[in-house]
């Protein structure tokens, strides 16, 4: 009560003020970014859209998730070759990303 008399008049207390304060300070943070104008939603991908494993119709798949994990399985054995990577690959196993591949070159010109 004493606290509610020594605020501010009709504007809350120190301790409302200071939270009004963090909410605005956070708040930019913590929002959702601003969606994509004038565009409805998203539609899924077309049946017969190619499965990039095997390249047959998705259609033609089955989709397995009694294990908790969702499995695609390919109507057929065969699949499309793998891409060839001669880049040098970052320390997940991707192909590097340009920023790395500038690191990259920068220490190969020093170690000379």
């Amino acid at each position: 009560m004493a606290r509610d008399a020594a605020g501010r008049p009709d504007d809350g207390n120190a301790f409302t003020h200071f939270f009004d304060r963090v909410d605005r300070a956070l708040s930019p943070v913590f929002e959702s970014p601003p969606g994509p104008q004038n565009e409805g939603p998203q539609q899924p991908p077309s049946a017969d859209a190619a499965c990039p494993v095997c390249g047959h119709p998705m259609f033609e798949h089955r989709f397995d998730n009694d294990a908790g994990n969702v499995i695609l399985i390919c109507p057929t054995a065969d699949r499309l070759p793998e891409r060839n990577e001669s880049t040098p690959f970052n320390e997940l196993g991707m192909p590097a990303d340009e920023r790395r591949l500038e690191k990259i070159r920068e220490r190969e010109l020093h170690a000379k």
